[in-house]
């Protein structure tokens, strides 16, 4: 659930950015898509990683069962393909849900929209879509969606709370 990653961080960019006095939109924009790059290729290259190693070792499992070798089967090459459209998505589901956060300061760095609003749009989008995506993981768990959605809000104002505290203090 990488889309979640993609969600906190833009809030902590936009957060630590606009409560330190406001930066310019342009520079939220930057840092924000340098953070979504960096994400889509940690998410990829780390994702594929792991996927393709958990991949080998149940291919070795199943060939020690059969008393065969698999490479070159339909089986491998399915694996092998599964591994990497897991991180196709994952790294793809943060940037995505990063980028819709920042598209308010898209706006804004284009005059479209002010600081302010920017700010309170991004804001509300991401606390919105953190819900949106807790009240996901409660239908695939078969919880209660509302009370799923709500714990994945809690960690984005915990994320508000705790930017607005080190701001305080600094």
């Amino acid at each position: 659930m990488n889309a979640f990653d993609g969600v906190i961080t833009i809030l902590g960019i936009i957060l630590g950015s606009a409560l330190l006095g406001g930066a310019d939109p342009r520079h939220i924009v930057a840092a924000g898509v340098g953070a979504l790059i960096a994400m889509g290729i940690s998410g990829a290259s780390g994702t594929y990683m792991a996927e393709s190693a958990e991949q080998e070792r149940k291919i070795k499992e199943l060939e020690e069962a059969m008393l065969i070798k698999l490479e070159g089967s339909v089986i491998v090459d399915a694996r092998r393909k599964a591994a990497l459209i897991s991180a196709l998505v994952d790294a793809g589901s943060a940037v995505v849900a990063g980028f819709l956060v920042l598209t308010p300061y898209f706006a804004a760095a284009f005059r479209l929209l002010s600081e302010q609003t920017a700010f309170y749009a991004s804001l509300a989008m991401s606390l919105g879509l953190l819900f949106v995506l807790g009240a996901f993981l409660g239908k695939v768990a078969k919880n209660n969606i509302v009370v799923s959605g709500v714990k994945a809000l809690a960690i984005g104002v915990a994320t508000l709370l705790l930017i607005t505290l080190l701001n305080l203090m600094f």
